[in-house]
């Protein structure tokens, strides 16, 4: 820190943002969304956007200074530009106010930057050996005469046997029929089990899916926490080659499967959470190890949307610039597969996946490329 002859200190701004704790600045200065904790958003800070959908993500650049963005809106900035945005003072101005807000003093050693203390990690939950005894179970059930309804139903949705039988689809029969312990899924009618893999092909979870939702009041059953910690993503088998380097991000266990079994690298976002910054760091990994571009294969209605408006920002915060595929209206990825045969063109067409569309993330809408 020098003071100029105006009596000016002049800040080294690597110190006052590194002494700057940028999401506490934007609860101060902007409008927070209600959820804490991991991949917390905000609104936009310029005055002149008015930001229905808090829209504003964290992220840090390659020199370790946190820098927020609005993806609605495409504003951007460091603590500075923050401070700058939302009053009228100067940027030197707005550095002399975080640099006394941070307790910098002129011609006075620096303040510790405070760290934030570390959380306990809790023991790593690993899948009770139930769980894939009931995924063997269902499996014998499927090839037998009782999961022939759940058979022709997985023909229907156009899933092949070498697709059931790679990915250890099975099928139970309801609990009448299959005697299982507390946890498992409980078995209120028939219904085609889905294994979840990790990358390396095990077993982490299963979900059991009903063929007839309406008679059983919900579509999907899962196993208990105890048994099983819900991984929040799957990794279907491909079968055959694929058609581009490209990973499939997909809504739920049937869209990814349908991906794989189309050749392509898939991995699906389990349940109706959003995806946030551990499930952003997962897929990213995964496509950096295996050479792949990523693709969001989203539903078309307004949850589906609201996935890709979530993940392709926090998947750009970390190197990925992925694409944004918008089915068909009414359609996911399995209704679309099964409708219009040429699908597999309009996603892994290089014009679509490797267009060099810039800023980070583009929409595809059944083939028709619109920026996001």
């Amino acid at each position: 820190m020098n003071v100029s002859r105006d009596r000016r200190p002049r800040w080294d701004i690597g110190d006052v943002l590194d002494r700057t704790d940028l999401s506490v600045l934007l609860d101060e200065l902007t409008q927070p969304a209600e959820r804490h904790g991991p991949g917390r958003r905000w609104h936009c800070p310029a005055p002149n956007h008015d930001d229905h959908r808090a829209s504003v993500t964290l992220h840090r650049d390659h020199r370790g200074h946190e820098r927020w963005r609005c993806w609605s809106g495409d504003h951007r900035g460091d603590a500075v530009d923050l401070v700058m945005v939302t009053s009228t003072r100067t940027r030197a101005d707005a550095i002399d106010w975080l640099a006394n807000r941070a307790g910098l003093m002129p011609n006075q050693p620096l303040p510790a930057i405070e760290r934030k203390p570390p959380t306990q990690a809790e023991p790593a939950k690993v899948m009770d050996p139930l769980v894939e005894h009931y995924v063997n179970m269902c499996r014998s059930v499927l090839n037998g005469s009782v999961g022939r309804p759940v058979r022709e139903w997985l023909h229907q949705r156009g899933l092949n046997d070498q697709t059931i039988e790679a990915n250890r689809i099975g099928a139970d029969p309801s609990r009448r029929l299959l005697r299982r312990q507390r946890g498992l899924p409980y078995g209120a009618g028939v219904a085609a089990t889905f294994p979840a893999f990790d990358p390396a092909g095990n077993v982490t979870y299963v979900q059991a899916r009903y063929l007839n939702p309406d008679d059983t009041g919900r579509k999907y059953d899962n196993p208990s926490a105890a048994l099983a910690p819900h991984p929040r993503l799957a990794f279907p088998i491909a079968t055959t080659p694929a058609p581009a380097d490209v990973l499939l991000v997909c809504e739920g266990l049937p869209d990814a499967l349908t991906a794989a079994q189309a050749g392509f690298a898939s991995v699906a976002l389990l349940g109706a959470q959003t995806p946030d910054e551990n499930v952003a760091s997962r897929i990213a990994l995964f496509a950096e190890q295996q050479g792949l571009a990523v693709t969001l294969v989203c539903d078309p209605d307004p949850a589906g949307r609201h996935v890709g408006e979530v993940l392709a920002p926090l998947l750009a915060n970390r190197g990925v610039e992925p694409t944004v595929v918008v089915a068909p209206r009414g359609l996911d990825l399995n209704d679309w597969a099964l409708n219009d045969p040429k699908w597999i063109d309009q996603i892994a067409s290089p014009s679509v996946v490797r267009g060099g569309v810039e800023p980070a993330s583009r929409t595809v809408h059944a083939g028709v490329g619109v920026e996001l």
